[in-house]
């Protein structure tokens, strides 16, 4: 039997590398720093609660493998990121460190083409000087989010299907706007996390 643990996260802007800057300037921007510090304060509960969850969940580590939502790679190369990032701050990196140091295994989860090609028009928004720029570069990603959203999650779910085992557990860290669920195979018992 194989398990399929899904957890719904809530991303920061420490999850998303160098496009940090301006996703914290455009949530101030957009919220006023107040309740944008209000929100940070939210989604910090939200990381203690699943930390406890995921504490609490009594694994096998070393029967255990590791999906992170935006994570291309495994192995070494995958390590460094999870190390770095949770280095840096990030709960959700820190959490998944912990679970590496402990015996799960990290799997690359996420195309580099699909991730590539959703960093680009996000930082073509970011990155717009005019309001005029800005709705050109939001219209031009709005044509294509469905469909890159369809192929991100038939791409993860292909990844846990054919790296987790019989008798493993695999946890996803998956953002909300996710739907990988249609694309598990019918022998994983898959469980969202709520």
């Amino acid at each position: 039997m194989r398990k399929l643990m899904i957890i719904r996260i809530v991303h920061t802007p420490l999850d998303m590398g160098s496009a940090k800057e301006g996703l914290v300037k455009d949530g101030i921007s957009r919220m006023g720093r107040e309740r944008w510090e209000e929100n940070q304060r939210r989604i910090e509960k939200f990381w203690d609660e699943v930390e406890s969850d995921v504490d609490s969940m009594g694994l096998d580590y070393e029967k255990t493998r590791v999906y992170q939502d935006g994570l291309p790679c495994a192995g070494a190369m995958g390590e460094k990121i999870i190390r770095d990032t949770a280095d840096k701050g990030s709960r959700n990196y820190q959490i998944i460190k912990k679970l590496m140091d402990k015996g799960a295994k990290i799997e690359a989860t996420e195309s580099p083409q699909l991730l590539m090609q959703e960093y680009s028009h996000i930082k073509a928004i970011l990155d717009a000087g005019t309001e005029n720029e800005k709705a050109e570069a939001e219209a031009k990603y709005g044509r294509v989010r469905d469909r890159l959203m369809l192929d991100r999650d038939a791409f993860i779910a292909g990844s846990i299907n054919s790296t987790l085992k019989d008798g493993e557990t695999g946890i996803l860290f998956i953002g909300a706007s996710h739907n990988v669920l249609p694309g598990i195979a019918g022998d994983i018992e898959a469980k969202v996390l709520d």
